[in-house]
């Protein structure tokens, strides 16, 4: 079953960058609620924690991997936010 726990980080992982993509390029992010990427973070930072607690390499990577999209994707807001 750890090869789910995998499949799973990869395709959470994969789903961001398209977003970011398209955002980085059109310099675009009117649309886009910035809430819902704190209420992310927050998310993430906890299951980072608990993935660690629990010593699962699948959670912790997707936990990493999905702060770091979401601390980029805040960033890009911050920056075309008023473009």
């Amino acid at each position: 079953m750890e090869w789910l726990g995998w499949l799973c980080t990869i395709c959470f992982g994969l789903c961001y960058w398209p977003q970011l993509w398209r955002s980085y390029k059109t310099k675009s992010v009117g649309d886009i609620s910035p809430l819902a990427w704190v209420i992310q973070l927050i998310g993430y930072t906890a299951g980072l924690f608990y993935g660690t607690h629990l010593h699962e390499w699948p959670l912790i990577i997707g936990y990493i991997h999905g702060f770091i999209c979401t601390m980029i994707f805040l960033i890009l807001y911050w920056r075309y936010r008023n473009v």
